[in-house]
């Protein structure tokens, strides 16, 4: 909770930047030789009425990127069986679709529907939580105008038939908040053993120093490039050590997500960061053996 009260606090304020290194674009800025101070005026003016609209239309292109990427649920329709879960409240909103793999083909996927049940559809604990919020957030006499919505939604990729990744994403749309919210769940299910795969479990030890300056490294290069907003940020140690479970895998890239307000503002940039396998390969623990790597 106390978590949740910090991402809505920072969200209220649109996430302000950590300080970075990297300089502006020269393109953002105005100088004396171009542009005369009745210029600067009335674009300080121009910038202030339209935040707020600027906000809103980058937001929708961050949130489209997420919705639209392609993932494998069209070759995957015999194994994951497409499950939802609507239900509306005077105050609140529940709007989930989640996977569950087909136990027809094997016993052992139960493993995996119970963990996505027992997390994601205690919808007992997320009301209970929804209402300590407004508590919180909401006047006492407004409550019954806070209307909240929590979306739940995924995407599933498959490595050489042996390995499911899961990216669940949850939306949050907070009463009296400018912009709703994501959080972000990864889980890497090996269908042979029927155990989730962890950092440890696919990573060599220690490696978390290297893996987060290959990040860091990636986020730079497209801010220079001009493929990721300037005001993003490079990732703190603490966070990737927060986070470092948070990743997906497909026959060839990683892809880490991350919360909003965590390498971007929450109204722009990009909440994942995508690197080749073959850029952390030797990292990989005993990638030979693997059979999404090896030969």
């Amino acid at each position: 909770m106390k978590y949740l009260i910090l991402i809505l606090i920072i969200c209220t304020i649109g996430c302000k930047p950590k300080a970075s290194s990297h300089p502006e674009p020269s393109h953002t800025k105005a100088t004396n030789h171009d542009t005369n101070s009745d210029d600067i005026d009335s674009i300080a003016v121009f910038s202030e009425e339209n935040l707020e609209m600027h906000q809103e239309k980058t937001k929708a292109i961050k949130r489209k990127k997420l919705i639209t990427a392609p993932d494998d649920k069209a070759q995957l329709q015999d194994l994951v069986i497409n499950k939802k879960l609507y239900k509306a409240e005077d105050y609140y909103i529940l709007d989930y679709t989640y996977p569950y793999l087909n136990e027809d083909i094997n016993k052992g996927y139960a493993v995996f529907n119970t963990y996505i049940s027992e997390t994601y559809l205690n919808i007992e604990a997320t009301e209970n939580e929804i209402m300590e919020d407004k508590v919180i957030f909401c006047d006492s006499m407004q409550i019954a105008r806070c209307m909240d919505k929590r979306l739940i939604d995924y995407k599933i990729y498959n490595a050489k038939n042996d390995l499911v990744s899961v990216v669940i994403y949850k939306e949050n749309y907070y009463s009296g908040m400018k912009h709703s919210t994501y959080m972000f769940e990864c889980l890497n299910y090996e269908m042979d053993t029927h155990q989730f795969i962890y950092y440890n479990d696919f990573f060599d030890l220690g490696s978390e120093k290297e893996l987060l300056s290959i990040l860091n490294d990636e986020i730079k290069a497209s801010i220079h490039s001009g493929e990721m907003y300037y005001d993003c940020w490079e990732i703190s140690e603490s966070d990737f050590n927060a986070y470092k479970n948070n990743f997906v895998i497909n026959d060839e890239t990683i892809t880490y997500y991350f919360d909003d307000c965590i390498i971007c503002p929450s109204y722009t940039g990009t909440y994942s960061i995508q690197i080749p396998i073959t850029t952390v390969m030797h990292l990989i623990r005993n990638y030979k053996d693997i059979p999404m790597i090896g030969n």
